[in-house]
């Protein structure tokens, strides 16, 4: 038997699943172009700094029991922090900062509350529940039609319409709804899948914060690239590019910038979880970018009002999120790094002196694909690249990248931890 795995990309994906396959007996090469794995969750320094691209926050139902939880536990010994977040959302327009995602309890500090109370009652109860007959269908609509619906038009605009524009650089009645941008899942008895989600309040009651009553909200106190370094420990990681798939049609291998060729009919598997359309040497499928600028600001020890994780920007501010790292590290500093993202569209290098972007490639500051654009015709684009790879039977597909998919790190790691399962041990 074949036993053989190649992985193209060491990224959270590919990492994931290289732990996973070696588990059950099976030998791995992986594919990497940077110098370490781990992708844009591997973690960097600034000024002595931890940072992630962006806030890089485990949560995830079930505890430590659950199975990818607890391989997050063992692969750091246990060594976690425990996160309560706490995040705001500050509007421009109000002078003022809210708490993320929306809150009723809000409502009254707003200029407009007797419009946004009226816009509310058209599709609640009583109670405030959403009525479910009233609303469109999470996934057989847009984004702008259905959080207009869940909490009226007033609070869309303020919150919501010009933060996802520029976050996906999709117009909210363009951009579908694959995605659910507040929170993925709420509480313990929530269901992390991609299954049609029915009932979703963007609204939040109480005291709700993102990722509330799931007890497993963790950092790791070393950083993520431990988890990353143990999850490839036993694999072979090649430090090459990969070029895309040739001769599809007789004899297909994927070939590396180095030269090498890497035929399919010499691995048991071979899974993609770099973007599908660079599996093919193209750049088609649509996504949009993140440029982090770190800023430490010396003599000051915290910066954010209430201890708080992140400040969002609801307006047409270049900024989409402004996020205290130590707040998640727990850096003992008497300065604070501060990390501000910026999306940034396809070319967006091209307008940096080079020295700086690469340096920020590096040290993990700057991605033009970032995340996969959830449109129709962007997923008509993916599905034509699914269609065209399989006609090689050992072809498969993992992460958010080669899935196309709007997925956090647990989502990633599940999904290879689920195809995992289908390879029996050797």
């Amino acid at each position: 038997m074949n036993t053989h795995i190649l992985i193209l990309g060491g990224g959270v994906a590919g990492a994931s699943m290289a732990h996973y396959l070696t588990e059950r007996g099976y030998t791995v090469t992986i594919v990497e172009r940077n110098l370490t794995v781990g992708g844009l969750a591997r973690t960097c320094t600034y000024g002595g700094h931890p940072y992630e691209f962006g806030p890089h926050i485990w949560f995830w139902p079930g505890g430590k029991e659950a199975p990818i939880n607890r391989t997050v536990v063992e692969l750091t010994n246990d060594e976690l922090y425990y996160i309560d977040r706490r995040l705001f959302t500050y509007v421009e327009a109000d002078r003022r900062k809210y708490r993320y995602p929306v809150h009723y309890d809000d409502i009254g500090q707003m200029p407009e509350r007797e419009q946004i109370y009226r816009e509310l009652s058209e599709n609640r109860d009583a109670q405030l529940k959403l009525v479910e007959e009233r609303l469109p269908q999470i996934g057989s609509c847009k984004f702008a039609e259905y959080f207009t619906a869940a909490i009226g038009q007033t609070l869309y605009q303020k919150f919501m319409a010009d933060y996802t524009w520029k976050m996906w650089n999709i117009p909210g009645d363009e951009l579908e709804t694959s995605m659910v941008w507040a929170d993925r899942f709420q509480g313990e008895k929530g269901a992390p899948t991609t299954r049609a989600v029915v009932g979703y309040d963007p609204l939040k009651f109480g005291d709700h914060t993102l990722g509330k009553g799931v007890k497993f909200q963790v950092y790791p106190k070393h950083g993520w690239n431990a988890v990353w370094d143990a999850m490839v420990a036993t694999s072979t990681v090649v430090r090459d590019r990969i070029v895309g798939i040739k001769d599809e049609h007789k004899k297909p291998y994927v070939l590396t910038a180095s030269g090498e060729k890497h035929y399919f009919a010499d691995y048991h598997t071979v899974f993609c979880s770099i973007d599908i359309d660079q599996l093919w040497g193209e750049d088609t499928l649509p996504y949009t970018g993140r440029m982090m600028i770190p800023l430490v600001i010396p003599g000051l020890q915290h910066a954010f009002p209430e201890g708080a994780e992140s400040l969002h920007y609801s307006s047409c501010e270049f900024q989409t999120r402004v996020t205290e790292m130590k707040v998640i590290t727990r850096h003992e500093s008497p300065d604070t790094l501060i990390l501000i993202e910026v999306p940034v569209l396809r070319g967006a290098s091209r307008t940096f002196p080079k020295n700086t972007i690469d340096y920020a490639i590096e040290h993990n500051l700057f991605a033009e694909k970032a995340y996969p654009q959830q449109s129709e015709q962007a997923f008509a684009t993916y599905h034509a690249y699914v269609d065209r790879g399989s006609k090689i039977p050992n072809l498969r597909y993992v992460g958010r990248h080669a899935e196309f998919k709007y997925w956090g790190m647990a989502e990633t790691v599940n999904s290879a931890y689920e195809k995992s399962l289908e390879f029996d041990r050797i």
